[in-house]
């Protein structure tokens, strides 16, 4: 048992506990939630998909089933080409059925490459008649998409993906090409347009332009 003297606090100097930040005492006062730090682990049980962290955070991202998922203590946001396409509560079960439910929404609404193909050669057509530009120029790919004015902006690069994906780049002998967007384009996150690969990684894109088909 502790004397009175022992039991009385000492003062706290320069050195001590009490000196610390204020931010750091902030963060010893709120740790991590369990909810959200379990939340990984328990998707990939839920699931049978194995979520992969992209950055800790906080809050920390993970790819799950094809989507990126910010785990809030709030709220866990959901996002497809950086671009939100749903919320849950961070729970697992809730996570997991948000995701399915925000990819069986991506992939109704996607228009198949028998159908986007046209739609972007005409989109193509009358942006390029109304910039004054002549074929095989390059066009802003947001007008394009502003032009087509059919679906979200993540619906957009979820079809312009699927283009890619299943090797769908050609109509009437043109060749669809994207321009990449380079330098002090990306900063304008407004005028560019983010395309993922399969495995969550991608690259932002600035121009469209039909060009005639390479004969090798």
């Amino acid at each position: 048992m502790r004397s009175a003297g022992a039991a009385k606090a000492a003062p706290r100097g320069p050195l001590r506990g009490g000196a610390r930040s204020a931010a750091t005492r902030r963060t010893a006062a709120r740790p991590a939630s369990p909810r959200r730090t379990g939340a990984a682990s328990a998707l990939a049980l839920g699931s049978g998909s194995h979520p992969r962290l992209i950055s800790p955070g906080p809050p920390p991202e993970w790819r799950f089933d094809g989507l990126t998922v910010v785990i809030g203590a709030e709220r866990a946001e959901l996002r497809y080409a950086r671009e939100p396409v749903g919320s849950a509560p961070p729970e697992p079960a809730a996570i997991i059925e948000a995701v399915a439910r925000a990819r069986r929404r991506l992939a109704a609404r996607s228009r198949g490459p028998d159908e986007l193909l046209p739609a972007l050669a005409h989109a193509y057509a009358v942006v390029l008649a109304r910039r004054g530009g002549r074929p095989g120029d390059r066009v802003p790919l947001v007008e394009l998409r502003d032009e087509l004015a059919d679906g979200t902006r993540a619906q957009f690069a979820w079809d312009i993906a699927r283009l890619r994906r299943e090797r769908r780049l050609v109509i009437g002998g043109l060749r669809v090409d994207v321009g990449i967007a380079t330098g002090h384009a990306t900063a304008r996150r407004s005028q560019i347009v983010w395309i993922e690969d399969d495995g969550g990684g991608g690259s932002y894109f600035a121009s469209f332009r039909l060009i005639a088909q390479e004969i090798r």
